[in-house]
C-alpha cells in the first residue's frame, strides 16, 4: 500500500506502519486489477457520532476509471449508522469530492506537524486560490 501513497504523492510511509493503520480502521476497501492493487480506502471513528473517510488513494495510471468513486461509496454506506460523515480532501482533490456530493466545511481546522502541512491545507485559501494552486 505504501507505493500507492507515494504514487499519488503523499510522500514516503512505511510498510509496517500502513499495514498497523489498516488493521486499526473499522472499514476498509481494496481494489484490485489483475491481482494489483490499485486503490485503497479506510475510515477512522469512535463508534457511533463520528466516521472520517481517510486515505482514500488509488495509483495514478487507474485514475478516473470509477475505482475511488466505487471505494468512496462502499466506505459511506459502511459509515451511514454515524451521525456525521467527514473526510479531509487530498490538496487538489476538491472537485472530485464536490461532483459526488460533498459539502466543503467552513471550520474545520488542523494541529499542523509541519511546514508542509500548513502550507498544503491552511495558507491563506483565497490567496492560494487565485494563483491557481487549489480547485
Amino acid at each position: 500500500m505504501s507505493n500507492i501513497f507515494k504514487a499519488v504523492g503523499w510522500g514516503e510511509r512505511l510498510g509496517e506502519q500502513v499495514k498497523l493503520s489498516f488493521e486499526r480502521s473499522s472499514f476498509k476497501r481494496f481494489a484490485y486489477i489483475s491481482d494489483e492493487l490499485v486503490g485503497v480506502g479506510r475510515t477512522v471513528d469512535d463508534g457511533y457520532y463520528y466516521g472520517w473517510i481517510v486515505d482514500l488513494a488509488v495509483l495514478p495510471a487507474y485514475q478516473r476509471n470509477g475505482i475511488g468513486s466505487k471505494i468512496l461509496s462502499e466506505l459511506e454506506n459502511d459509515l451511514k449508522p454515524f451521525l456525521t460523515t467527514m473526510l479531509t480532501a487530498a490538496p487538489g482533490k476538491n472537485s472530485f469530492y464536490e461532483k459526488l456530493g460533498w459539502h466543503k466545511q467552513c471550520s474545520a481546522y488542523i494541529w499542523p506537524r509541519s511546514e508542509e502541512q500548513i502550507h498544503s491545507f491552511t495558507v491563506n485559501l483565497t490567496v492560494r486560490l487565485n494563483l491557481g494552486e487549489v480547485d
